[in-house]
């Protein structure tokens, strides 16, 4: 049985060249075939040692290559990395922490047309291919069109390029100051309008984008606001409440300040929908709100409300809350000094002048109402006579 072994093993030596004399030999020969890196064989290991480089128990030779010269015997130990996606020459990813520390990807930005698509780890690189060989095919042919130039305000030529985000928030602009539909910029009528008129790269914009370009575009506008107004030392605020064609009601918050080059401005900082009872309460809630979103609690100089009672019991609940840049009213030292400390109180809450004019008037033309409908029925009968 021995020689049966023997025999074995010298027969698979002599097939691959080598001598089976003697372990020398043996070992000179594995040397030959496997390079000058091999370690020698334990003839007296146990049988489990074989097990553990083999996992079947038969006696292998165990090479020892480094890590930098990798040859065809140690091919099967390296660990390839996957290859990465061609979507990325053209993509910057961008990463989201979480609660936890780690870092992981949930969008890309388009090197060409700057625009962010969905591209979390786990989705793949599908969109962002088929996004890549639009795109790349659309800068490739803009390089072969013949550049245009525009005249600027100051008389300098530069070059002009279309932009379609630029396009999609000068629509924004557009709908907002004329109060458009959103989906006016998928309207056939104009885009031939600006195709034939204007430019002829412009392309429909759907509704959906027009609400996303809307809704980015306002905490830009928003984000914006909040930073130049952090320079501002005192404001004044005005509001009332506005009725839409929808029957429903909004209470708007304005904001007067003098800027850094001394001159009156006034924003918008609050439109919000008062769909509940409107008393005292519900104003002061909705101002304070407001108020407090924009860092302009201790900047408070002057509120100007109309003479509506309901106004007058939210300045109540309102005064406590907005003396940080008046400071706090002095304590009355007896009954003759709490009017002043009620005239000091009415600093802070103007009556609005047009208001008070609107009512006189309205109180005047009550007075001559029998007049009024005599010229009114005189002024129709004219008009509807040749």
């Amino acid at each position: 049985m021995d020689d049966m072994e023997e025999y074995t093993v010298n027969d698979d030596l002599r097939a691959c060249g080598l001598p089976a004399d003697d372990d020398d030999d043996l070992t000179a020969g594995a040397e030959a075939l496997f390079g000058n890196s091999v370690a020698p064989i334990n003839v007296d290991a146990p049988d489990d040692a074989g097990a553990g480089a083999g996992g079947d128990g038969v006696g292998v030779l165990a090479t020892q290559t480094p890590a930098s010269t990798p040859t065809a015997s140690t091919a099967n130990n390296i660990v390839l990395k996957r290859a990465r996606s061609g979507a990325w020459n053209d993509f910057e990813p961008i990463f989201e922490t979480l609660p936890s520390g780690k870092q992981v990807r949930i969008a890309a930005k388009c090197h060409h047309c700057n625009h962010v698509l969905s591209a979390r780890s786990a989705s793949g690189t599908g969109p962002l291919l088929r996004h890549q060989t639009q795109c790349v095919k659309k800068a490739k042919h803009a390089a072969l069109v013949q550049s245009r130039i525009q005249f600027n305000g100051d008389g300098s030529v530069t070059g002009w390029q279309y932009k379609p985000d630029v396009a999609r928030r000068e629509l924004c602009r557009l709908i907002s100051r004329l109060d458009l539909p959103l989906g006016f910029g998928y309207e056939e009528a104009f885009e031939e309008y600006i195709q034939r008129a204007h430019n002829p790269c412009f392309s429909r914009v759907s509704r959906q984008t027009t609400t996303r370009d809307l809704k980015k575009y306002f905490l830009e506008r928003r984000t914006s606001l909040i930073d130049s107004l952090r320079s501002v030392t005192s404001v004044c605020l005005t509001s009332d409440i506005w009725s839409g064609n929808a029957k429903e009601d909004y209470l708007t918050v304005v904001a007067h300040f003098v800027s850094a080059d001394w001159e009156l401005e006034k924003r918008v900082i609050g439109l919000r929908l008062i769909d509940c009872s409107h008393n005292g309460v519900n104003i002061a809630e909705r101002v304070e709100s407001v108020v407090h979103e924009f860092g302009l609690t201790d900047k408070i100089f002057d509120v100007t409300l109309d003479n509506a009672s309901s106004n007058s019991r939210a300045m109540s609940k309102l005064i406590p809350k907005f003396v940080g840049y008046l400071g706090p009213d002095p304590a009355p030292l007896d009954n003759v000094n709490r009017e002043n400390d009620n005239a000091l109180r009415g600093l802070l809450h103007q009556r609005c002048a047009c208001h008070i004019i609107n009512l006189i008037v309205k109180s005047g033309l009550k007075r001559i109402k029998s007049y009024l409908e005599a010229f009114r029925t005189a002024i129709s009968y004219l008009n509807s006579s040749n």
